[in-house]
């Protein structure tokens, strides 16, 4: 298989984008920086978001834009993080001098629920992670997973999806689950063998339970004769 090219990620309403501003006039980032400080304050004391940590990122709004100091709103929804910094960087430039501005996503998260060693909520530091990635992150298939039935569910620009996706398929690499996005949920469903071993530890503790109490009982009947 030929390896394709790495989808960008397009940015939607409600991300959280990390940007960073470096200039070398030290003086007018320390004012971009101040002033961010104050914006960000007042739009998370509105918001009640100040004890999530947001207010080191700015939040996509529901129309799609980022209000930063110097140049207010900035279109977001739709683009990539490239394309993104080129943005404000040209607009930076008519207030600071040699900027260079960094943009990263603060809120790229998956979930992995079932028959996963380490089901749980992962951040990833990069701009990608595939299925397989995330799948290692959680530590692996348990030995009850159904590898070829794993669901992904995605939420993005409003919209819900899902699809089921078979790990052990070599199109697999061509698929548009393979690279995940942020907030998508990975669920690996359990195999019958794991609910038929459950109900055999249920039957086999049962078991033993029950033969105890024969034996008490017929202790007890042995000693009352």
């Amino acid at each position: 298989l030929t390896v394709d090219t790495v989808p960008e990620l397009r940015i939607a309403p409600l991300d959280i984008i990390n940007i960073q501003v470096t200039s070398n006039d030290p003086n007018a980032v320390a004012v971009f920086q101040q002033q961010r400080l104050a914006m960000n304050n007042g739009l998370n004391a509105a918001s009640g978001e100040g004890a999530l940590g947001i207010q080191e990122g700015y939040r996509v709004d529901e129309q799609g834009d980022i209000h930063m100091p110097f140049i207010g709103a900035v279109r977001a929804q739709g683009r990539t993080l490239n394309e993104l910094r080129r943005d404000i960087t040209t607009k930076l430039d008519k207030y600071i001098l040699n900027t260079s501005v960094q943009c990263r996503f603060m809120n790229f998260r998956v979930t992995l629920l079932g028959e996963v060693n380490r089901p749980s909520t992962y951040t990833v530091p990069s701009e990608r992670v595939t299925i397989l990635e995330a799948l290692g992150m959680a530590g692996d298939f348990t030995a009850y997973a159904e590898r070829n039935n794993v669901l992904v569910v995605r939420e993005r620009n409003g919209a819900r999806e899902s699809a089921r996706v078979n790990t052990q398929d070599r199109e697999l690499f061509r698929s548009p689950w393979y690279y995940l996005s942020p907030g998508d949920i990975v669920y690996v469903r359990p195999q019958k063998a794991r609910e038929y071993a459950t109900r055999g530890d249920l039957v086999e503790r049962y078991g033993v339970l029950l033969v105890s109490l024969l034996s008490v009982a017929a202790t007890v009947i042995i000693t009352t004769r």
